[in-house]
């Protein structure tokens, strides 16, 4: 691919103003005033919340350095300026890190990939020839990894599965302004777990085999999120949008003129406008009103209809060329291949968990071998160069972090229905794999004295509390099932789902920032009462720890009572009827009681180790990467993995 070839500098333009859309989203929604997603990337007004605190080491960089360079950046798209914001946005990253959506993971690699190209270029267009391919590769294994860990028992068990509860949410907003499509909710409850895991799959696939048909599902898939009454995570849609012109090139070098094409094609423009037209009316009735990430999502969805649309062949678009060159390859039979690749992947587990792992083999050895590069071909040409640097970064993110235990929160598991600890429940891969090994006391002994002090402690169950933040962060202050929508806990109820669903990660991500909180399209979550009814849940040691040390720093008394776990239980049902030694923490002052009955000797012995383990703050490299979620025990509950997010 030439380097000095004009088009290449120019579809970087557009790709960098794209971008700075995207990081406007949010200003945009704050300097209205609109409630926006609920996923969307937190700025601050000043550096300092309620209390007088500054909550973040960089404080006031959002609206004094970021939104300046971005506006600089839409204005002049130039090599040295893009590389300097999209730096600052991943810096940002890491100093916000754990508390981060998934989605904002996908982006911080693929920034450091910008940046990392930039840094080995002297041109836009030189830059645009090592970038585009390495983020196209990225982006697909990014979204192949979110498909991927949809592949659990508890995903496809409509009882628990995420799949019935987003399904239900969404059709819940459909039928009143649809009526006929009642008549088919039924079945696309039952049908969910396979539909949704079938249409994330089909994604990666198509961007693969025929990038511009991916797009088109992609925009689809991202605008259905975007319908969402209660889960409205418009953040991750725009995020993507404003990046998948990377896969449409050719209308990214000639952006200036794509909407006056539309003028030669009217009845595709008409089509593609109207399609437009009918989903902005939809968002507006179900809502009540667009904030800027669902705004600009359809602004941007209509150029990439009329670039979609367009006579493929006609003035150069989509002209032969291979893959990662300006011009993508399009594989005629590749929706076919598509189809082929997602029933052979998908449908097994429906009928035959067992063969989950030799279906998933075989479907992406075949997604392989249709590749435009075999796989073994992109590996000797791309082994040390930015694209095959750019593809283990992203790889070693998104499947080897749940695998290995370090990540949980903000890992690329979304709504996968994913036992993270404690024995795994996914159908090709185990997960939770360091926690799971230091959780035996024979391998714990042997192991490097700072693996045990991150990853070791097995488990513990919480049985009650009265602080403010294990309630916070437990299971009452995260609970979304009364917040959906009434049609949507009724259709829940039709299949006999459990119809529990929780919101984790808010509860997480809006830790003591409310005013952020109530900026966004999701209701309040708030710690429960101290009489209200809490169920125990089951959290690793590690989770105690980090809880422990931001109860302490709220200086309120409270009390805690726990049970750990022999590392022996694996199954929910085990941990919740486990009888053993509870142990009771009184702060201030960090008295322990042992219950049961235990022997004074018994007493002393086991509260001097707690006393051990409650002092002792965790590791804080390990802090910036992992935020564990509570497993609740419910009566009669099963061992399912209930939905989660």
């Amino acid at each position: 691919m030439r380097t000095d070839d004009p088009r290449l500098a120019a579809a970087l333009a557009t790709y960098a103003r794209f971008w700075c859309v995207h990081q406007l989203a949010p200003f945009v929604d704050q300097a209205f005033g609109l409630a926006g997603a609920m996923d969307h990337r937190m700025i601050d007004p000043s550096c300092q919340n309620g209390s007088g605190q500054c909550l973040r080491s960089f404080c006031d960089y959002d609206w004094a350095l970021r939104l300046p360079l971005i506006l600089l950046c839409l204005l002049y798209p130039q090599r040295h300026l893009l590389a300097i914001a999209h730096g600052i946005n991943f810096l940002g990253w890491v100093d916000r890190m754990p508390a981060v959506w998934d989605y904002m993971c996908w982006c911080a690699v693929m920034e450091a990939t910008f940046v990392a190209a930039a840094l080995l270029s002297a041109t836009m267009a030189e830059t645009a020839a090592k970038f585009f391919p390495a983020m196209r590769a990225q982006l697909i294994v990014l979204y192949l990894s979110a498909a991927f860990w949809k592949l659990t028992t508890s995903w496809y068990d409509g009882h628990y599965s995420c799949s019935t509860v987003l399904m239900s949410e969404l059709l819940s907003g459909l039928e009143p302004l649809f009526p006929p499509r009642a008549h088919l909710s039924q079945a696309m409850m039952h049908a969910a777990p396979a539909l949704v895991a079938g249409i994330e799959f089909a994604v990666p696939a198509l961007l693969l085999l025929q990038p511009r048909y991916g797009v088109l599902l992609a925009l689809v898939f991202h605008q259905t999120i975007n319908l969402m009454p209660s889960t409205y995570a418009g953040g991750f849609s725009i995020a993507m949008c404003c990046r998948l012109i990377i896969f449409v090139p050719e209308a990214a070098a000639g952006a200036g003129a794509t909407i006056l094409r539309g003028v030669s094609f009217a009845p595709r423009a008409i089509a593609a406008t109207a399609l437009v037209a009918v989903t902005t009316a939809v968002m507006v009735a179900i809502h009540g009103s667009i904030d800027a990430h669902g705004g600009l999502f359809l602004v941007l969805a209509q150029f990439y209809f009329l670039s979609i649309a367009a006579p493929w062949g006609a003035e150069g678009l989509g002209q032969g060329g291979a893959y990662g060159s300006l011009q993508l390859q399009e594989d005629s039979l590749g929706t076919l291949k598509m189809a082929s690749v997602v029933a052979i992947v998908v449908l097994p587990p429906v009928v035959a968990p067992q063969l989950a792992l030799f279906a998933f083999a075989l479907g992406m050895a075949l997604l392989g071998v249709w590749a435009p590069h075999p796989p073994l071909g992109f590996v000797r040409a791309h082994s040390t160069d930015l694209t095959g640097m750019a593809v283990c970064g992203a790889f070693f993110y998104a499947f080897l972090h749940p695998i290995l235990g370090l990540q949980m929160m903000a890992s690329s598991t979304m709504y996968g229905n994913v036992k993270n600890y404690g024995g795994g429940n996914h159908l090709v891969v185990p997960t939770g794999l360091l926690q799971d090994w230091l959780s035996r006391p024979d391998v714990a002994v042997r192991a490097p004295a700072w693996l045990v002090d991150a990853f070791g402690g097995g488990l513990v169950r919480v049985d009650e509390t009265t602080s403010s933040v294990f309630r916070q962060l437990a299971v009452s202050g995260a609970d979304m099932a009364p917040k959906l929508p009434a049609r949507a806990r009724e259709l829940l109820h039709s299949i006999n789902a459990s119809g529990r669903y929780f919101e984790f990660y808010a509860a997480r991500n809006y830790f003591d920032r409310g005013y952020d909180h109530d900026k966004t399209a999701l209701h309040a979550l708030t710690a429960a009462g101290a009489g209200a009814d809490e169920p125990a849940y089951v959290i690793p040691a590690y989770e105690l720890r980090r809880a422990l040390q931001l109860a302490r720093k709220r200086g309120e008394p409270f009390t805690l009572t726990y049970t750990p776990l022999p590392h022996h239980l694996g199954t929910p049902t085990d941990w919740k009827a486990y009888g053993g030694d509870t142990v009771t923490l009184q702060e201030p002052g960090g008295q322990c009681r042992l219950g049961h009955g235990a022997s004074p000797h018994a007493l002393q012995q086991h509260c001097r180790g707690e006393e051990a383990l409650w002092r002792r703050p965790p590791p804080f490299w390990l802090t910036k990467l992992l935020l564990p979620y509570p497993f609740p025990l419910f009566d009669g509950a099963g061992d399912g993995v209930h939905c989660t997010t």
